[in-house]
């Protein structure tokens, strides 16, 4: 069975990173939770740029704190946690289904960094707390 698609492709253009060192209204389209090679918990948020159509959408790490963790470590990856989720206006204590933060924006300063896998890629240098 076939189908006949009446499209027109030709004013589509590639998506791209913006500028650095800017902040952007960002919206969180996905989030996972995962274990890395080490067997440690991660969340890995997707982000799109609110209102820039041509923006690549990206990810950010956040190592979720676990037993392993030295007192350092373990203050540090619940510091990144804590800003993320303020940051989102998300819960900070508590359950929270990760589904959930899918749709919450918050605003963050990126950067851009060569990605051997995909090429130019934006990342978040600094989530923006709003007080």
């Amino acid at each position: 069975m076939s189908s006949l698609l009446d499209i027109d492709v030709d004013d589509a253009q590639e998506p791209k990173v913006v500028p650095a060192d800017e902040e952007y209204e960002l919206r969180i389209i996905d989030a996972k939770t995962d274990t890395n090679k080490d067997g440690n918990p991660y969340l890995l948020p997707r982000f799109e740029v609110v209102g820039e159509p041509l923006a690549k959408d990206f990810t950010k790490y956040l190592g979720l704190p676990h037993e392993e963790m030295d007192a350092k470590q373990l203050n540090r990856a619940k510091w990144a946690l804590k800003n993320y989720l303020e940051c989102f206006g998300l819960p900070t204590a508590g359950q929270l289904v990760v589904g959930d933060m899918v749709g919450s924006t918050g605003w963050g300063i990126l950067g851009v960094e060569d990605n051997e896998q995909y090429g130019e890629q934006n990342y978040v240098k600094k989530f923006i707390v709003k007080k």
